[in-house]
């Protein structure tokens, strides 16, 4: 029985051990290409090694820069304001918004009466291309007047986050390997 108990405890120490050391140290071997990839249990930094290369990843700073870019992106949306001259770029003032939904219209009705005829669909696509084209070529985009303050407040987020995107990817190695990957997978 105590040889039983103490074969036990040995088989536990074991196990424990193997566990923290895992826990540690998590070492991903890949195949291709001899890189190893070793990052932390937490999953939050990751060192790639290629060769004599080790480049530190941290996916904190990576998804932090990605957060802020965004955010920078959403505070220049919130201040631009954007309308529509459309009508009086034509000439049309207001109400002569029909003119543009009157060949949408005659497509629309020739694919009612009679759904196989290609002419209808025809009218139909082209008028629906070009009331989206037209709309989107007079769109009058606006930029307020803001302080220099603002600005800075605005556009802070762009530069902090790009450079924490570049540090999540480990820097200039780390860009450099992950254009290398990217073009690799596509040449492949």
């Amino acid at each position: 029985m105590n040889k039983k108990e103490e074969e036990i405890q040995r088989k536990l120490s074991e196990l424990e051990s193997t566990v923290l050391k895992e826990q540690t140290d998590l070492t991903t071997v890949s195949h291709s290409g001899g890189s190893s990839v070793t990052g932390s249990a937490t999953g939050k930094k990751t060192v790639i090694t290629t060769g004599d290369d080790t480049v530190p990843r941290n996916d904190g700073a990576y998804f932090g820069g990605l957060a802020l870019i965004f955010a920078g992106v959403v505070l220049v949306f919130q201040h631009v304001k954007v309308s529509s001259g459309l009508l009086n770029m034509l000439g049309l003032g207001s109400g002569g918004f029909a003119l543009l939904f009157l060949p949408l219209m005659v497509g629309i009705g020739m694919m009612f009466y009679d759904n196989k005829n290609k002419w209808g669909w025809i009218v139909t696509a082209l008028s629906c291309v070009l009331l989206i084209f037209s709309f989107l070529a007079t769109l009058v985009i606006n930029f307020p007047p803001l302080t220099m303050a603002q600005m800075v407040i605005m556009f802070l987020p762009f530069a902090i986050g790009g450079a924490l995107l570049i540090k999540g990817l480990g820097g200039k190695k780390g860009v450099e390997q992950a254009i290398k990957a990217n073009l690799t997978k596509k040449e492949g």
